[in-house]
C-alpha cells in the first residue's frame, strides 16, 4: 500500500516496509515514482527493504544486523539518470560490509 497524505493533515513521515517486495518491476517503479513524488514534497520517508533497486533511490541507507546500525552510505537525491551509477556504489559498499 501506497502511503499518502491526506489533503488537510501533511504527514512529516510515512513508514514503508517491504513496499515493493510482492510486487513486478513495472509496479515495483510505480510504487518508487510515488514515494519519490511524496518525498520531493517534503514528506520524510522510512523504507525496510532488501530490494537492491528500491534501496538506490534513498538519499541515505542504513545497514542494520541484530537491531544496531552498523554502517550507512549517503547517496544524496535520487535521479533518474544517475540509477547505474547508485546501483554500483551500493552493490560495493555492501560487499564491503560482507553482504
Amino acid at each position: 500500500m501506497v502511503p499518502r497524505a491526506d489533503d488537510h493533515q501533511a504527514a512529516p513521515i510515512r513508514l514503508a516496509d517491504e513496499p515493493t517486495g510482492a510486487l513486478n518491476r513495472a509496479m515495483s517503479d510505480e510504487v518508487l515514482d510515488a514515494l519519490s513524488d511524496l518525498h520531493a514534497d517534503g514528506t520524510t520517508l522510512v523504507m525496510v527493504t532488501h530490494d537492491a533497486k528500491a534501496a538506490c533511490r534513498a538519499d541515505r541507507v542504513l545497514y542494520l544486523a541484530d537491531g544496531q546500525v552498523l554502517d550507512s552510505l549517503r547517496l544524496g537525491l535520487w535521479a533518474p539518470q544517475d540509477t547505474g551509477a547508485r546501483e554500483d556504489a551500493l552493490t560495493d559498499w555492501l560487499r564491503g560490509l560482507g553482504f
